[in-house]
C-alpha cells in the first residue's frame, strides 16, 4: 500500500472531512478522495461511509487509519535516524589503517573528529593494504589509512576515492657514536660496509621502495638482525647491532641513544600514504570530517618533519 495513500486516510478519520484532510496533508480533496478510493480497491474493502453530510469511517476504515498512523510514526522517525547519521550525530564510523599511520596520524585525526562529533563511535583497526582493500570495497569499513605504489595526482580509477596525505620519507637511524652521525645528510652508498637492522614490519611496496633504493646504491646490505617493529629495530640500533632505515611515521618515538639522519634527496626512499573510501560515502558527514582530519594531521607531520630539531 502507497503510503501517500494511507496518510490521506488517516488525514480524513482524524479530520472528519475530505477538505479539512486535503488542508492537512496538502493535497486537493479531489486527490485526497482518489487515494482513499485507491485504497479501497486494493484492500477490497468500503473504509469509509457518508453520515448526513459528512462522512466516517468504517470499522476497516479505522483499523488501517490505526495502522497508518503507526507507519506514519515509523517513517518519521527513520528520517529523522537517517538525518542524525547523515549529520554526523549518530552511528559509527569504521576506520582502519597500516600500523604506522595508526601510531602517528590517526590519534590526532580521531581527536579532531571526536571534538567536531560527539556522539559518533568510532571502530578502528589495524590491517595492512592486502586486508583492508577488500574490507572497504566489500563495505566492512568507511575509511582506510594505507600505502600505494602510487603518488600525488597519480590514484587509479578503481571505482574507490582516494586522498592523498603525504609521502613518507625513510630515513636513516644511527648510534649516537657512528662516525657519520655527525652529519646532517648522507648518502646511502656510504653504509655500504655496515652492518644493517632489518625492519620486518615493512611489507609491499614499503619493503619495494627500501629495496630499490639499495639497489641504486649498488649493493645489498648485511643483515644481522630482524626487527618485527620499529621501536625493536632502534633499541637494536642503539645496542650497536647495525644502522636502520625506518619510514618517518615510524619514528614518533626515539631512542635516547640514536640520531635520526636525512638521506640525499634524490635517493631518499618514500613512501606514499593515502587515504580511500567509497564515493557513495562522500556525503557521510563521519567519512568527511575523518577525511579533513586526516588531512589536517598529515599536514602537521610534515610540518613537524621539517622543522623538528632531530630532522626527522
Amino acid at each position: 500500500m502507497d503510503l501517500r495513500r494511507l496518510r490521506a486516510l488517516q488525514a480524513v478519520v482524524d479530520t472528519g472531512s475530505v477538505t479539512a484532510a486535503a488542508d492537512q496533508v496538502g493535497y486537493t480533496p479531489s486527490a485526497v478522495s482518489q487515494h482513499v478510493a485507491a485504497l479501497e480497491r486494493e484492500t477490497g474493502a468500503v473504509l469509509l461511509e457518508r453520515a448526513g453530510r459528512g462522512i466516517r469511517p468504517t470499522e476497516a476504515g479505522r483499523l488501517l487509519a490505526e495502522h497508518a498512523r503507526d507507519l506514519m510514526a515509523k517513517v518519521a522517525e527513520a528520517e529523522a535516524a537517517i538525518s542524525a547519521l547523515q549529520s554526523g550525530n549518530l552511528g559509527t564510523l569504521r576506520v582502519v589503517s597500516f600500523p604506522t599511520a595508526g601510531a602517528s596520524l590517526i590519534p590526532p585525526a580521531l581527536a579532531m573528529v571526536r571534538q567536531e562529533l560527539p556522539h559518533v563511535e568510532v571502530a578502528l583497526r589495524v590491517a595492512e593494504r592486502d586486508d583492508s582493500m577488500p574490507m572497504l570495497r566489500q563495505g566492512e569499513v568507511d575509511v582506510v589509512v594505507t600505502v600505494g605504489d602510487f603518488a600525488a595526482g597519480e590514484a587509479p580509477r578503481d571505482g574507490l576515492t582516494w586522498v592523498h596525505l603525504l609521502d613518507d620519507p625513510y630515513r636513516l637511524v644511527l648510534p649516537r657514536g657512528h662516525r657519520l652521525a655527525g652529519r646532517r645528510v648522507i648518502d646511502l652508498a656510504e653504509l655500504a660496509e655496515d652492518d644493517w637492522v632489518e625492519t620486518m614490519c615493512g611489507v609491499g611496496c614499503c619493503q619495494e621502495a627500501s629495496s630499490k633504493a639499495f639497489r641504486n646504491a649498488g649493493y645489498e646490505p648485511h643483515w644481522t638482525v630482524e626487527a618485527d617493529e620499529y621501536w625493536p629495530a632502534q633499541g637494536f640500533v642503539a645496542a650497536g647491532l647495525g644502522v636502520a632505515m625506518i619510514p618517518s611515521l615510524g619514528l614518533g618515538v626515539l631512542h635516547d641513544s640514536v640520531v635520526v639522519r636525512r638521506l640525499r634527496k634524490d635517493k631518499e626512499p618514500v613512501r606514499h600514504v593515502w587515504a580511500a573510501t567509497r564515493p557513495a560515502l562522500l556525503g557521510n558527514t563521519p567519512v568527511k570530517t575523518m577525511l579533513r582530519a586526516l588531512e589536517q594531521a598529515a599536514g602537521e607531520h610534515v610540518r613537524a618533519m621539517r622543522d623538528g630539531p632531530r630532522a626527522r
